[in-house]
């Protein structure tokens, strides 16, 4: 796993030397409206009028959206409290961050929330799957290009979000099938034959 972490170290340390100035607040940028999963609570809100889904249909997706990232969020910090990695910039000394942080490195906690809401949304409206995930993307990207993550954290956090937008989507199916079924009259299953 050494070679793993020299890379991973090697790509780190070029991409936070290697800034163009005009990008540097507007990924900043990308990072902050991630915080707390705001941006994917915004785009359940367009996602939920633009399916007409209805003022309750479009609140229960927002709140969801949230409980997601919440969810998502708290998963990572978990596993970055037995991680314990540290951050870029305190191994390797040309990092400068763009913005102080203070928790551990592994894995990247926006890389968790974004995958985890776009995997949700991405099953709510498939034809947005593309600009859902390719914002997930930039905003993992976003994490090393100011100096906070490797690599690896990213990959780490979209695997944790991708797991818990699943179990989501997963809930909400259920929940689906559910309603269904109390449509039906309760029991699907086939009717037992009477005795003759």
């Amino acid at each position: 796993m050494s070679w793993v972490t020299s890379i991973d170290g090697r790509v780190a340390v070029w991409t936070a030397t290697h800034r163009v100035s005009w990008l540097n607040d507007a990924l900043v940028w990308v990072g902050t409206i991630d915080r707390l999963g705001a941006v994917w609570v915004v785009l359940a809100v367009a996602i939920g009028l633009r399916l007409r889904c209805g003022a309750f249909g479009t609140a229960a997706l927002a709140v969801l959206t949230a409980a997601t990232t919440f969810a998502a969020d708290s998963a990572s910090f978990g596993v970055k409290d037995l991680a314990d990695r540290p951050r870029p910039s305190v191994t390797y000394t040309q990092i400068e961050p763009l913005y102080a942080v203070h928790s551990s490195s592994f894995p990247a906690g926006h890389a968790a929330t974004s995958f985890a809401a776009a995997t949700l949304l991405s099953y709510v409206a498939p034809r947005a799957a593309p600009f859902l995930f390719a914002l997930a993307a930039l905003i993992g990207v976003s994490r090393v290009y100011v100096g906070v993550h490797y690599p690896t954290d990213i990959l780490g956090g979209a695997a944790i979000g991708c797991a818990v937008g699943v179990a989501a989507v997963l809930l909400v199916r259920a929940r689906r099938e559910w309603f269904a079924l109390e449509r039906r009259g309760g029991d699907a299953s086939p009717a037992t034959p009477s005795r003759p």
